[in-house]
């Protein structure tokens, strides 16, 4: 029997994936976290077996319908994901890889290549007039005296010379009077002395009267005389002149009829004595109260002598 046969499609079952044969213990177990290393991927799905239609013959024997039996595809075993030991590495995988912390860009320093940047526009705040420096000078000089004001208020007294010691006397002598040269050295001086003091004047010039007693009670009138000179040369020539005989003499306060003395002795040069000491010229005279007086008595030239250690304490005053 000859003729056409349409082709049909064969008819097959839906593939159903059966897993009844998955064994227990190959159940696919879930890795702890980190501990899958290697990707899993599923298998990759296979083409469906399409029917193969026989040749078209001039002549096909009649053809029956026939039912395959449904075609069973391999089943493939579940995959289950490889847990790698810690440590362990892949081929194909890579090292952990550090991670770098970011580049900062970095600011080269000045060179010669490079510009150097201009300084900063001076500040209005930092100008100062002429005005302002003005103040501040007077502020300063203010600050200074106030300085020095307070200084000269609080600062220590300069420690005051030492006065010299009046020298031990043999007698005790009793100050009666005692008065500055106000009139000079040449107004209370006569003959070659008023002289002299005409060419040299002195500079300080005191006189004064004392009291004493000699050791057997006899009452002594002493007058001295202190003539400061501007040096000690001047000084040595003018004890020489009052040494010698007939050349004047400083006039003593009795002489010179000072108040209050008309009641006292007269002192005549009759004990007389004279020294140096530096630029000062000491003169010394002496006279009894009760008796009359000698040319050169032994005891009131003792006097005279003595009195003369009286000399700086008397011109200092």
């Amino acid at each position: 029997m000859t003729g056409e046969q349409a082709d049909t499609q064969r008819e097959t079952a839906p593939l159903r994936r059966d897993n009844s044969r998955i064994q227990p213990d190959r159940a696919p177990v879930d890795p702890g976290p980190g501990q899958s290393t290697r990707p899993v991927f599923p298998p990759p799905p296979r083409p469906a077996q399409q029917p193969t239609n026989p040749p078209t013959q001039q002549a096909n024997p009649p053809v029956h319908p026939q039912t395959n039996p449904p075609v069973k595809q391999p089943t493939n075993p579940p995959v289950h994901p490889q847990t790698n030991p810690p440590g362990y590495q892949q081929a194909n995988q890579l090292p952990p890889q550090p991670v770098n912390p970011p580049v900062r860009p970095t600011t080269n320093p000045g060179t010669s290549r490079q510009p150097m940047p201009e300084p900063p526009p001076p500040s209005s705040r930092s100008k100062i007039t002429p005005m302002g420096w003005a103040l501040r000078g007077a502020g300063l000089l203010a600050i200074s005296l106030v300085s020095g004001l307070i200084w000269l208020a609080v600062k220590p007294d300069a420690p005051e010379p030492e006065e010299t010691p009046p020298l031990a006397t043999k007698y005790d002598f009793q100050p009666i009077r005692r008065e500055e040269g106000f009139l000079g050295c040449q107004n209370v001086s006569d003959y070659k002395i008023q002289e002299f003091f005409k060419n040299e004047e002195c500079e300080h010039l005191t006189r004064a009267l004392y009291n004493t007693t000699l050791p057997d009670g006899t009452r002594v009138l002493t007058s001295v005389v202190t003539v400061q000179m501007r040096s000690a040369d001047s000084a040595q020539r003018l004890n020489d002149l009052t040494a010698e005989e007939n050349t004047g003499n400083i006039r003593d306060l009795v002489d010179d009829g000072i108040q209050n003395t008309q009641d006292l002795p007269k002192l005549a040069d009759k004990a007389y004595a004279s020294e140096r000491q530096d630029n000062l010229v000491v003169i010394g005279d002496s006279a009894y109260y009760d008796k009359k007086t000698t040319n050169k008595d032994p005891s009131l030239l003792d006097v005279s002598k003595e009195a003369l250690k009286l000399g700086w304490p008397q011109d200092k005053g």
